[in-house]
């Protein structure tokens, strides 16, 4: 189910709560893909999303947050009214909307929810579908420069996908994921996410597998658009980024990983094939250097870094095998050598690809948390798979627990890599 990093919602405010988790009692039994649901609360609503104007949409399996975060810090800092709609959040649900180069507030969000829990009257709709509409009505109502929707699931079928035109699609690298949704071939979870390529549109490509790539190319050509592939017509050299006649310093972005260059060259190439940046380049810089994502390959400081000071914790929200491709890869270029990994992996992921991904990293101990707070593998389940992988695997309550135990065990500092989930690190980082 869907629901997993949903199940557990909750918000400061308490009517907001109330009202979200009210929508998961109108959610259908089974999922199906399909925008019947969210056309009808949309048409209730007199269509908000057909009045949005300047609307960018982002695809893809890793990295579509990534790439819409430093596409707004871009184009905030060049002094852009922005609107974004991503998702799921980390740990308050309000991360999910910016309404005009700020976080939805709290009493508009409530305004929001209490308008579209009307209309909608208690008909049958995703949790995702009712609250994209929110966004929707938000983003008409605050005329924005730029629109940016990350797509939830897919891309063909996803509620972000009721726009009939958009000025740039972004499609980030699609790899193996929610196969029970999207299909088992890469051919097929491609058809699927370049469903969001409009007619006369302008499409920007990231580094994709070659069975992806063919799916793009035939979808490009039907809708008649103008394209910019990854390695084709931008490159990454060196940290560097090449497009056209620009040359763009990548190294001081505030991501960590070499796969954050790919995300960031993605997410300029567009904000030059839109234009938003003639001659505003010199803010460039400041906001790469200034994007915020939290989660991704972090340091966790704050309250917690200072409490568990005999211990260096990284958090990273992979959370399929591609995901833990690249965290393993940074690790290993960073040479950190046989880490401890806290790990929460949700059900329905590719466990067994995963593990297979740390043991290449040799890591020292994996602890399985058994209180989680989202629906997940057993403990038990992993453990014995990591003991087929001659992996050494506990389980612990929780995660506040195998903290505690690896800063006291003795004086050698250890690095601790927590991840597996968005739901995970979210847990986390709310006790910071």
């Amino acid at each position: 189910m869907l629901l997993q990093v949903y199940k557990y919602i909750s918000h400061k405010n308490i009517k907001i709560e109330r009202i979200l988790k009210s929508f998961f009692e109108l959610h259908p039994e089974n999922i199906e893909l399909s925008l019947n649901r969210i056309k009808k609360l949309l048409k209730k609503l007199d269509n908000p999303q057909d009045k949005i104007k300047n609307i960018i949409q982002i695809a893809g399996t890793n990295g579509k947050g990534s790439i819409a975060s430093v596409l707004y810090q871009i184009l905030k800092t060049n002094g852009m009214k922005v609107n974004v709609y991503r998702s799921p959040h980390l740990i308050n649900f309000n991360e999910r909307i910016h309404i005009l180069n700020k976080q939805i507030s709290d009493k508009y969000l409530l305004n929001i929810l209490e308008m579209i829990k009307s209309v909608n009257n208690n008909n049958p709709i995703t949790f995702f579908e009712i609250i994209t509409a929110a966004a929707f009505l938000a983003f008409y109502e605050s005329s924005a420069d730029i629109n940016i929707l990350e797509v939830g699931l897919g891309g063909r079928l996803d509620a972000t996908n009721v726009v009939k035109k958009n000025i740039a699609s972004i499609i980030a690298p699609i790899d193996y994921d929610h196969k029970e949704f999207l299909g088992n071939s890469i051919k097929d979870i491609a058809y699927e996410k370049v469903g969001i390529i409009k007619n006369n549109s302008t499409v920007i490509i990231c580094n994709q597998r070659e069975a992806a790539k063919r799916v793009i190319i035939k979808k490009i050509k039907e809708k008649n658009c103008k394209y910019f592939f990854y390695n084709d017509n931008w490159i990454i050299n060196n940290k560097f980024l090449y497009c056209d006649n620009n040359k763009v310093d990548l190294r001081n972005i505030s991501l960590k990983g070499e796969h954050q260059y790919i995300n960031a060259g993605c997410a300029i190439v567009a904000s030059l094939k839109i234009k938003a940046l003639e001659g505003k380049k010199d803010n460039l810089y400041k906001a790469l250097k200034n994007v915020k994502w939290k989660g991704r390959i972090e340091l966790l400081e704050g309250k917690l870094g200072k409490r568990y000071n005999n211990i260096e914790i990284w958090m990273d929200v992979a959370h399929n095998v591609l995901g833990f491709k690249v965290l393993c890869n940074w690790l290993k270029k960073k040479n950190i050598n046989n880490p401890i990994f806290i790990l929460g992996l949700g059900i329905k992921k590719d466990y067994i690809n995963i593990l297979k991904e740390i043991k290449k990293i040799k890591p020292s101990i994996l602890y399985f948390p058994s209180r989680l707070q989202f629906n997940s593998y057993s403990p038990k389940k992993l453990i014995d798979y990591s003991k087929k992988l001659n992996l050494k695997a506990l389980q612990i309550k929780d995660i506040s627990s195998a903290l505690e135990l690896l800063n006291e065990e003795d004086s050698i500092r250890k690095t601790v890599i927590v991840s597996g989930s968005i739901g995970l690190i979210g847990e986390l980082l709310s006790k910071n």
